[in-house]
Formats: structure tokens, C-alpha cells, sequence
């Protein structure tokens, strides 16, 4: 049976939708590399409060930050670095003695084109866009001496930014006049606009920090443009990150990291027992168009017995092999979401099935919460509270170790639960 030690670290990502990020692949990989005992994860919510608050029950040593919760985690830190204070964002947390907030996006916007240019002195950018990322990208060239400019389709934010930064705001219906100057274009909008890069002279930068579309890349290709990819930006903020979580790591490894695994298509919910898997996973495969299938219910089904009368009269290891057994027949289906049983990550063979074909959802919640659900169900291993809870925390790490994404079912109704997960996975479909 698996077993994971308290020692472990748990990091994760926290935001909405947070299903895309490639931040748990680029750390894992170097986690496992460097023979480290951490995990790192994802967690959605509706809002920060909400992330935070599993965050705090999963014993979480730090977190990433995306959107749209950067500037609530300013609120809740109990100090900042320099560059979250000015740029009223913070995208890590380490929690400790005190909780410290820092921004390494500006490392993310800075380093991709301090190696591409010998210097930044009397370099023209545009900045695209005024939300976080932006922000973090004029913070970070604000003392390089480039001339900055910034343009966003709300005139009004784009002029508070250019104001605190000392930068050059620039209409967006006039960038044809200046596009043809400038050395480099950051891109932060996650849609694609109406943007004439053809405008730009050859040899210039085009800097997308949007990495999960690959906005204008085509366009640079064809005006000989060089096109930067947003994976850049992830790469060097996320060195920061692991150094502020107390790793050293360098670009190389993370970006290893993220060339390292294969999409996975079919889903997994995992959890401990009545956090509620079978009730979300039935509503949420209805919405996603997909087959339900219970594990519990299909080997008692395939048995012609209860799994409460299998553990009675063949026991947990007997069980577990036949919870293998028909896991197994389930890899070569499409089309289907699966319920899995909560003692099922402990089995070896079982977790690394799951591990490597599926994205696995672990629902959590309040043990207490759990613990009541429960109270008049037929399950072997449920007993007095006090095992209850033994039995969970065994799990816990376990649990998280396995998750792709975590979702606290303590906090919302069915009907969010479901709603928030249908948003989140969606795309993988």
C-alpha cells in the first residue's frame, strides 16, 4: 500500500480557470529530477478567499497566483517585495511565521529581452494591454531606460499606468504611426485584437505573454519578426517562484519540464469518501456530454456483490486487485468520466494508472463535513471519527500527490461544484 509522510511540500496554483496552467508540469518535473519531496498542483475557486481557505486545510508551503486573484492576494499577505507593492500584485506566496507576497513576473517580462538585446537603453517598447501582466512588464523595464510606451482599449487605465510608470500612452486606434518604431511589442491581452504587426521592421521583438494561444506567431513568422513565446515568461517567473519556495533551479530544468508529459484527455475524480464524487461526477459528466461510470458501482455490478460484503469476506487487498482489474478495462474507452473509490490511490499499480492517463480531480472538503455525509452509508472502512480522520490524513498527501486540479466540495453547492468544474475542463475535451 502507498504511503506518503507529512514531510512532503505541497505547492499549487491557485486561480479561475486555472485547468491550463503548465505550472505543475514545469515543477514536478524538476521536483522528481531533484529527488525533492514536494508536489506541486492546482486549485480552483470562485474566489481568493475560497483558495485560500483550502489552501490553508491542505497545509499548502506556497502558491502561484494567475488570474483574476493577483491583486486580492495584496489584501491578504503580511508583506510584500518591492514589486508587488508598486505594482499592486502579487503572483507567489510563501507561507511562514508570516505570510510574504512577492511578484516574479517582472523576472518573467524583464529576462527574455535583456537576452536578446545587449541593452535595454533607448530600446522603444509597447506594452499591450494594462492588466497585471502589463504592469509587471513596465514595473520591470521602468529602470532599464528603455522609452515606454503602453496602449489598451480602456483609455483610462492605460493612462493611470503610463502616469505611476512615467511611460507614453499611446491611443490604440493610432498604433499604426508608432508600431513601425518600436524594438519590441510585449503582448499581455489573453484574446487576440486587431493589431497590424506588419507594421513592425524586420528583426524586431514580438513578445507574447499569453502562452496558452499563440497569438500572432504566424504573422511574425511571415514579416520576419521574432516571435517570444509566453512559455518564457512562465520559465523565468517560475525560477524566482522556486527560489522564494527555498529551491535553486535554472531555466533549463523547468523548461524540460514542460516538454516532459502528454495531454491527458479522460477524468478522474478522486477523494477521500463523501466528498462527492458520485453526485458531481454524475451532474458534471451529464454537462460535458460524457459517460458516468462509478467504479464502486460497476465491480459490484460485474461481482453480483456489495463492496462491503467483498471486503468482509475477501478483504481490502482482494478488493484492491479487483479495482485494478477493471480500472484496466477502462483505458482503451473514450468518451467517459469516471468516480473512482477513496482507498484507491493507495494502491500502487492503481495510482500509476491514474497518474498517467488521466487528469485527476480531487474533490476535498471539511473532514467533518465528510464525516457527516457519511453517517447512515455502508462503508467497510468508515469507523469512529477519530479513524475517520486517522484514515484521511494517511490519504491526504496521497491525494494531492496524485491531483491535476483540487476542488473543495466544502464550500460549494452541487450545483457550483459543477459549474465551476464544467469551465475548468471543458478544454481538455
Amino acid at each position: 500500500m502507498l504511503q506518503r509522510d507529512h514531510q512532503m511540500k505541497n505547492f499549487a496554483v491557485i486561480g479561475n480557470p486555472v485547468a491550463h496552467s503548465k505550472s505543475p508540469i514545469m515543477f514536478n518535473y524538476f521536483f522528481k529530477k531533484k529527488e525533492v519531496n514536494a508536489h506541486y498542483t492546482r486549485i480552483t475557486a470562485h474566489s481568493f478567499i475560497d483558495a485560500i481557505k483550502t489552501c490553508e486545510l491542505l497545509s499548502m508551503s506556497g502558491i502561484n497566483i494567475t488570474m483574476p486573484f493577483k491583486k486580492d492576494a495584496c489584501k491578504f499577505v503580511d508583506e510584500m517585495d518591492n514589486a508587488a507593492g508598486s505594482i499592486h500584485a502579487v503572483n507567489t506566496i510563501v507561507f511562514d511565521s508570516r505570510i510574504k507576497g512577492y511578484n516574479t513576473d517582472v523576472f518573467g517580462a524583464l529576462n527574455p529581452l535583456k537576452k536578446r538585446f545587449k541593452t535595454l537603453k533607448g530600446r522603444k517598447i509597447l506594452i499591450v494591454g494594462a492588466g497585471g501582466a502589463a504592469n509587471a512588464a513596465i514595473y520591470s523595464f521602468s529602470n532599464t531606460k528603455a522609452t515606454c510606451y503602453i496602449t489598451n482599449r480602456t483609455a483610462d487605465n492605460g493612462l493611470s499606468i503610463a502616469k505611476k510608470f512615467n511611460a507614453i500612452f499611446y491611443p490604440f486606434k493610432r498604433l499604426d504611426r508608432i508600431l513601425p518604431e518600436m524594438d519590441a511589442v510585449v503582448y499581455t491581452i489573453p484574446v487576440k485584437i486587431n493589431l497590424d504587426i506588419s507594421l513592425m521592421n524586420k528583426g524586431t521583438l514580438f513578445f507574447s505573454a499569453i502562452y496558452r494561444d499563440k497569438f500572432f506567431k504566424s504573422e511574425c513568422k511571415k514579416h520576419g519578426i521574432h516571435y517570444i513565446s509566453g512559455e518564457e515568461w512562465l520559465i523565468e517567473q517560475g525560477v524566482e517562484s522556486c527560489k522564494r519556495f527555498g529551491y535553486e533551479c535554472n531555466i533549463e530544468q523547468l523548461r524540460r519540464g514542460l516538454t516532459s508529459t502528454r495531454k491527458k484527455t479522460s477524468i478522474s475524480l478522486i477523494g477521500f469518501m463523501g466528498s462527492g464524487k458520485t453526485t458531481i461526477g454524475k451532474a458534471l459528466a451529464s454537462e460535458l456530454s460524457l459517460n458516468f461510470i462509478d467504479l464502486d458501482m460497476l465491480i459490484e455490478e460485474k461481482e453480483g456483490c456489495s463492496i462491503h460484503s467483498i471486503f468482509e469476506k475477501r478483504g481490502e487487498r482482494y478488493f484492491r486487485n479487483l479495482e485494478l482489474h477493471y480500472l484496466k478495462t477502462l483505458l482503451n474507452k473514450k468518451g467517459f468520466l469516471i468516480a473512482t473509490g477513496g482507498g484507491i490511490v493507495t494502491y500502487k499499480h492503481s495510482f500509476n494508472i491514474l497518474k498517467e492517463n488521466f487528469f485527476n480531480v480531487f474533490l476535498y472538503g471539511d473532514i467533518s463535513d465528510l464525516y457527516n455525509r457519511t453517517l447512515h452509508s455502508k462503508r467497510p472502512l468508515r469507523k469512529d471519527y477519530e479513524s475517520f480522520l486517522n484514515l484521511f490524513e494517511k490519504r491526504k498527501n496521497i491525494y494531492i500527490e496524485l491531483s491535476d486540479l483540487i476542488l473543495n466540495t466544502s464550500i460549494y453547492s452541487i450545483e457550483n461544484a459543477v459549474r465551476l468544474l464544467r469551465s475548468e475542463l471543458s478544454h481538455l475535451l
